[in-house]
């Protein structure tokens, strides 16, 4: 333990608690956050099974063409 000395500032009796109660807070306000910043997850906790969210993007099509080939970057496209 290589913060040991704390205890001879700070008694365990009241360190302890303290640093617990603190732990306990914290975890708390992260669960109320989580509870009040998402919609997803009072329908999970309530016992639904599946709550739709934002309908998926559809999926680009790939057309094939030889008459130019674009580059990565941006640049013009270049014949072939």
């Amino acid at each position: 333990m290589n913060q040991g000395k704390i205890w001879l500032v700070v008694k365990p009796t009241v360190g302890l608690p303290a640093f617990l109660g603190g732990v306990a807070i914290i975890a708390l306000a992260v669960h109320a956050a989580v509870l009040t910043k998402t919609d997803w997850y009072p329908a999970y906790y309530s016992g639904n099974k599946k709550v739709k969210t934002a309908e998926a993007a559809p999926t680009p099509q790939v057309v094939a063409s030889n008459t130019a080939v674009a580059d990565v970057k941006g640049s013009p496209p270049k014949t072939q």
